[in-house]
């Protein structure tokens, strides 16, 4: 069973993992450059607060995050150094837009950190690199489509690797989005009102043949927690969820797809999603996502 850390039933915005990395210490910034953390609803992508994050893997969440202004989309988005005063796991944010050049040592990871501005949802690739003492370089963005090129890079500071944290993605309960797992496979079509902008976590969609995943997450504090449930033959779900009213539907390209929302309340502690053993023919359901409602 994958173990997500999360806390505060809110916001999700931090994994306990990602607490000591704010020991290490970020300097010699450039100009208009900001130190701040990555978390759902940041307007950070870039330091002038123009693109609002929507979506974060769940081992990013809570970890210092740099960035610098957007500056002119006519012109490559700006490559630029900072220093750190330890050796850290550095996490590179590079726009989806056209063919950016990314140097060969940085190493693409699985996830991405979505984005929006303007109703418009846009995608960063993730890159990682372990650095030690000192410079930091954050290559330019020379990825355009039409006459626009990409924002400029931003990069996630952590104290250590976090490719074995698991990969779940935190990001909101809203039509249109294409997290209802992690992978971003399926997007979601209609939803009940009572889950509309509330923070789900979902995990990727895993082998078909096989049960959708068991994952386990901590509470800080206690919160009402809706659990998403593929319709696909009979899951197995324990005690103590109770039935709502209204489905959440997805969709597979036109194929849509809904699941039955539960929910349970939470004291703060951990708690088990449970695996998603229904199947039809050789196809298991997907994995279970949850919903997380503050008190």
């Amino acid at each position: 069973m994958n173990s997500i850390r999360l806390f505060g039933a809110a916001a999700c915005c931090a994994l306990a993992a990602a607490v000591s990395a704010a020991e290490v210490k970020v300097s010699e910034l450039p100009g208009g450059a900001k130190q701040s953390t990555l978390g759902l609803k940041a307007k950070n992508r870039t330091a002038d607060g123009a693109f609002t994050v929507t979506a974060i893997p769940a081992r990013l969440a809570g970890l210092p995050l740099v960035s610098i202004p957007r500056g002119q989309g006519g012109q490559p988005g700006v490559g630029y150094a900072v220093t750190i005063d330890r050796p850290a796991t550095v996490y590179l944010l590079v726009h989806n837009r056209g063919k950016a050049t990314v140097p060969a040592d940085w190493k693409k990871v699985p996830g991405a950190v979505e984005w929006e501005v303007g109703g418009n949802l846009f995608s960063d690739t993730i890159y990682m690199k372990n650095f030690s003492a000192g410079k930091i370089e954050v290559p330019a963005h020379d990825g355009r489509e039409g006459g626009n090129f990409g924002i400029p890079g931003a990069i996630v500071i952590a104290d250590r690797d976090l490719e074995g944290e698991g990969m779940a993605v935190i990001s909101f309960c809203n039509v249109k989005s294409r997290r209802r797992v992690a992978d971003g496979a399926f997007t979601i079509a209609e939803i009940p009102d009572y889950l509309k902008g509330l923070p789900m976590v979902s995990i990727p969609r895993g082998d078909g043949s096989k049960p959708g995943a068991a994952f386990s997450y901590t509470l800080a504090k206690p919160a009402k927690v809706y659990l998403l449930v593929h319709n696909r033959g009979k899951a197995t779900l324990p005690e103590g969820w109770t039935k709502e009213e209204g489905k959440v539907t997805w969709k597979s390209g036109p194929t849509p797809f809904t699941d039955t929302v539960y929910s349970k309340e939470c004291p703060a502690g951990k708690l088990d999603v449970p695996a998603h053993d229904g199947k039809e023919g050789n196809a298991f359901g997907i994995p279970d996502a949850i919903v997380i409602a503050g008190k």
